[in-house]
């Protein structure tokens, strides 16, 4: 799957006037998708996109991006060039070619389209034998098979490719005339990896948690988060991390490196590859090596994310965070800025049932809305909206609905006394530029709004 970036040699040995340092990294994104409804196989989809950036250094410094892969690179390195000089053309940093990424990884395993409709037909089979009140359901199976390529005027080359799977489930039941649904997805390396059986249990049991509300009385709750709640937090949280915003004083967390921020049970990483997760990254787009980071070590924050303009600013060396902004808009991202990898919070070592058994009187939060606007990054303040279930004595006694858990992001991870084993990892919504994971948690007190 390696890349082919014809003239390469020759627009790197023959740089434009006034360039002194440049790079063309290439990236290419192959996907299938096939779908599953009621049986039978539904809609099928393939694409394949590759685009191109371009970084240059020298009297002005500037960044430029192409989907045309007929362009003189050459070319690419001037449009670099002339928008850096109409943006200020500040300096951009480069590696030397001994520091570059070295590997040349370019095969991933693939997994054929008839696989992949087998597969999505059995799962999608398996989920509506789980539960009789299910009306409808869909499973569909996207292979995103990715490809980097990176080459420098000191001549590096470096490439590398990864394969995932994703399933993405959604069903609608219907008890005692009252109307539910649910939607996740589930990332796996190979379709093996995937526990058809437990993920159809997952799709059941989501449901049969929602049932007609009852009255709600807001206060301080014992709480227990399922793997998406923690899950949307961290989707937003690990910005807290990013040296850039450490650096700029915009995070709660600036200057607070090795002090006990959380519980003693949470521990926060960032992986380049993850067991079960297929998404692999080997370098950044500045060319570093994607090396593991441990942001929070025992509730000690002991790391951050950098790129290579964040970490000279803490005398240190990037880690390989190097990624593109915006991430939340669509059209092709070309400034930079610093994201995660696969961002997660360690898995404990009970089972998600074994800490649930240990809610006792409280609330278990089963979904919640909204992740990009409930979190303030600089205080760590959240108002999250979300539902859940009450409990008294360890058992389910009713739901409720239209309620927001409040508090700081320190303040719950000060409150966790209990990390369950079922780390659920999943790419980012909207342009799986990154991974987050979470397991199931259980909070100590936290302040629930609602009626």
């Amino acid at each position: 799957m390696k890349i082919e970036l014809n003239g390469w040699q020759q627009a790197m040995e023959h740089l434009p006037e006034g360039i002194t340092n440049a790079e063309i990294e290439a990236e290419r994104k192959d996907t299938i998708t096939l779908t599953a409804t009621g049986g039978s196989t539904g809609s099928a989809s393939a694409s394949s996109v590759t685009t191109l950036y371009a970084r240059v250094g020298g009297a002005v410094s500037g960044t430029a991006c192409s989907q045309d892969l007929g362009e003189d690179l050459s070319r690419l390195l001037e449009d670099a060039r002339e928008a850096g000089s109409y943006a200020g053309g500040g300096q951009l940093p480069f590696h030397r070619k001994e520091e570059i990424y070295a590997g040349g990884e370019t095969d991933c395993p693939d997994t054929s389209p008839e696989e992949l409709r087998a597969l999505a037909l059995e799962l999608e089979a398996r989920i509506r034998a789980e539960e009789p009140a299910i009306l409808s359901s869909s499973v569909t199976i996207r292979q995103e098979r990715q490809a980097m390529r990176l080459v420098s005027s000191e001549m590096a080359d470096t490439s590398s490719a990864s394969r995932a799977l994703v399933a993405e489930i959604s069903v609608q039941a219907s008890f005692d005339g009252f109307g539910c649904g649910t939607e996740f997805e589930v990332t796996a390396g190979s379709p093996e990896e995937f526990q058809l059986d437990q993920i159809a249990k997952l799709s059941a049991e989501r449901l049969r948690l929602q049932k007609e509300p009852v009255s709600f009385t807001p206060g301080a709750y014992r709480v227990f988060f399922d793997q998406p709640v923690m899950w949307n937090i961290l989707l937003t949280a690990w910005q807290m991390f990013a040296g850039t915003n450490c650096q700029a004083g915009t995070s709660c967390f600036a200057g607070r490196m090795g002090e006990q921020i959380g519980s003693p049970l949470v521990s926060l990483s960032d992986y380049p590859s993850y067991p079960g997760c297929g998404y692999r990254y080997a370098f950044d787009f500045e060319g570093t090596p994607c090396a593991p980071i441990s942001l929070m070590k025992d509730g000690v924050m002991t790391g951050m994310f950098h790129h290579m303009g964040s970490a000279a600013a803490f005398g240190e060396k990037s880690n390989g965070r190097a990624g593109r902004a915006p991430l939340l808009t669509s059209g092709i991202p070309n400034s930079y800025t610093v994201t995660p990898r696969i961002f997660l919070m360690e898995p404990g070592k009970v089972s998600r049932d074994e800490l649930l058994s240990q809610l006792g009187d409280g609330l278990r939060i089963i979904d919640s809305y909204d992740p990009f606007h409930c979190l303030d990054i600089s205080s760590g303040h959240f108002s999250i909206p979300c539902r859940g279930i009450l409990y008294r004595n360890g058992r389910p006694v009713g739901n409720v609905t239209s309620i927001a858990i409040h508090g700081t992001f320190e303040e719950l991870l000060q409150s966790i006394e209990g990390v369950a084993s079922d780390l659920l990892i999943s790419p980012f919504i909207m342009t799986k530029a990154y991974c987050v994971g979470a397991p199931s948690v259980l909070v100590k007190k936290l302040m629930v709004s609602g009626k």
